[in-house]
């Protein structure tokens, strides 16, 4: 722990059980960087995580308390902590007696992921300038991650001018492009190409593409995005998807359905016979008469029908 203290609670410790279990931390292994605003530069020191169990900490972070934040984190401070949270997804687990309990499931994090992911821009340029390793990943993701699926447009912008790492892979095997969901996150996932970003990389475990998860979302944004950046039609998923097969089996309402055929055109015109042509044919009068995306279309093309 060179050059950091813990000034501010006894309840900032070193946690054996939770350095086991951090991982994507190669950081650590070769020191925690963090770039001056000017540039790339400095490198501070080599630091084991610190476990966070003060709630005055906790609570500024989660709040957005930037003058709370600045009394914390001085530059003397340990600013990498692992925070141990409430998951958002519940499971049963057992304890004394055999007694079975729904729970919410325990995640790590940082103060990095916590303001990044609420949008607390000046508490994490704050963290940021205080050394805060900007891909530190104690829960198996990035901040990066973090901010690109709350789509905090100018969280992610900094975090990238601080170098943060557009390719990273979370430990769910998804890098910061897959999780750009959202109408919203249309800037987040500009800003990711800009800075390298792979529009092709595909999902470690569904092998699904940027292009199918807007496609599969109705991102009629992102699509043309990732178009233009090149991305794959024909690529397909472990499910042997192609973006447009998993635009088409989804199931949507009514109000969508034109926004949905206007994506399927995106690509300008198929030529004759072409399994597009066939697909966009197939699916719009049962957008039409029903109002929904029918698997029906993605049969009809699966098995040949109509040439290509």
């Amino acid at each position: 722990m060179t050059g950091y203290s813990c000034p501010f609670s006894s309840a900032l410790q070193p946690d054996e059980d939770l350095v086991g279990r951090c991982t994507h931390t190669r950081h650590m292994e070769q020191g925690l960087t963090a770039p001056t605003p000017g540039g790339r530069g400095f490198r501070s020191s080599r630091m084991e995580p610190i476990e966070c169990r003060d709630v005055l900490v906790q609570n500024a972070l989660f709040t957005g308390d930037l003058e709370a934040v600045r009394k914390h984190f001085t530059e003397s401070a340990a600013v990498n902590l692992i925070i141990e949270s409430k998951g958002d997804e519940l499971r049963w687990t057992s304890r004394k007696l055999g007694l079975w309990s729904l729970t919410y499931e325990q995640e790590l994090t940082a103060p990095l992921h916590i303001t990044a992911g609420r949008g607390y821009l000046d508490c994490l340029r704050h963290l940021l300038l205080r050394g805060a390793a900007v891909d530190f990943a104690p829960g198996g993701k990035t901040a990066l991650h973090e901010a690109c699926a709350a789509a905090r447009t100018d969280c992610v912008r900094l975090l990238l001018s601080f170098g943060a790492d557009p390719k990273t892979v979370s430990e769910a095997g998804y890098q910061p492009l897959h999780l750009c969901k959202s109408p919203a996150s249309i800037q987040c996932a500009q800003l990711l190409l800009q800075y390298g970003a792979s529009v092709n990389s595909q999902t470690e475990e569904e092998e699904d593409t940027a292009l199918h998860v807007a496609a599969r979302h109705g991102l009629e944004e992102h699509v043309q995005l990732y178009l233009r950046h090149g991305a794959g039609l024909e690529a397909k998923n472990e499910e042997g998807q192609t973006p447009l097969n998993a635009a088409c089996a989804q199931a949507h309402p009514p109000q969508d359905m034109e926004r949905y055929y206007r994506m399927l055109f995106v690509r300008g015109p198929s030529p004759p016979g072409s399994s597009w042509l066939v697909l966009v044919q197939s699916v719009r009068p049962v957008i039409l008469q029903e109002g929904v995306w029918s698997v029906w279309a993605q049969a009809e093309v699966g098995q040949g029908r109509g040439g290509a």
